[in-house]
This record gives structure tokens, sequence and C-alpha cells, in this order.
């Protein structure tokens, strides 16, 4: 018999994912890092643009303004922080980071959401997103 997923996987479930993800490539106790709403819009853009994630197909950008932007993924951080996964500091709100919560999230509800070919995907993404936001991981 096979196991029927609860709902559709959302932008939201795959950027926990890969934030999760990254701060466990990172090797650090406390994944965070320096970045604005638009460096995010950016790094975003770039990995969903190259076309080698289709996981990331939920980010669409628009380019009616001066920079690439994504609704879906400034509402998919607004919803990661209003749930209490990830967080911003004071007093310019420029550095990000991940709470606990969200690994929790990730090992009880997302794991076994994701197939194993996404689980590597979102690994791939996730080594590209600390590489862009400049940190290297443990095996790098």
């Amino acid at each position: 018999m096979q196991r029927l997923k609860s709902s559709p996987l959302l932008p939201d479930h795959v950027l926990s994912a890969i934030l999760t993800l990254a701060k466990r490539e990172s090797g650090v106790q406390r994944f965070a890092f320096r970045g604005h709403d638009f460096q995010l819009q950016e790094i975003f853009s770039d990995l969903t643009r190259s076309g080698k994630y289709p996981i990331l197909e939920g980010f669409v950008f628009s380019d009616n303004g001066p920079e690439p932007y994504s609704p879906v993924l400034n509402e998919s951080v607004s919803k990661l922080q209003l749930s209490g996964l990830i967080g911003r500091e004071n007093p310019d709100y420029e550095v990000l980071f991940l709470r606990p919560a969200a690994e929790k999230f990730y090992d009880e509800t997302l794991a076994g959401r994701f197939s194993a070919p996404e689980i590597a995907q979102l690994r791939q993404v996730a080594g590209e997103f600390l590489g862009k936001i400049g940190l290297t991981g443990k095996a790098g």
C-alpha cells in the first residue's frame, strides 16, 4: 500500500528544508547569517534561474522591478518567521537565524514528505546557498 502525502509541499516547506540542511552542512551550532530581504531574493533568483533545481519551481520571479523579486519567497520567509522557525535580530533585522524548532519541524514533519531525489536536490541547493552567504560546509 502506497503512503499518501497529507498535503502538497509548499514553497515554505522547501525553504525551511533548505535552511535546515544548510545549518547541518555548515556544522555550526547556531545558524545565523547576514542577509536583507533583497539579498535573499537575489540568491534564490540565481538558484532558481540556473535551472538545476526543479524543487525551486515554486519560487517564481518577476523582472518588472529593478531587481528580480518573488512574492512567494517573501511570503515564505514571513510565514517561517511567524511560525517561529526562523528569526530576525534587531535592530536592523539584517541577521536571519534558524530556530531549534526548524530542525524539529524538518525531522518530524518534512523529511518523510520529500522523496530521496528531492532530498538530494535540497542538499545541493543548501550547499550552494552556504557558498552564496559566505559560509562553507563541514565537508568543504
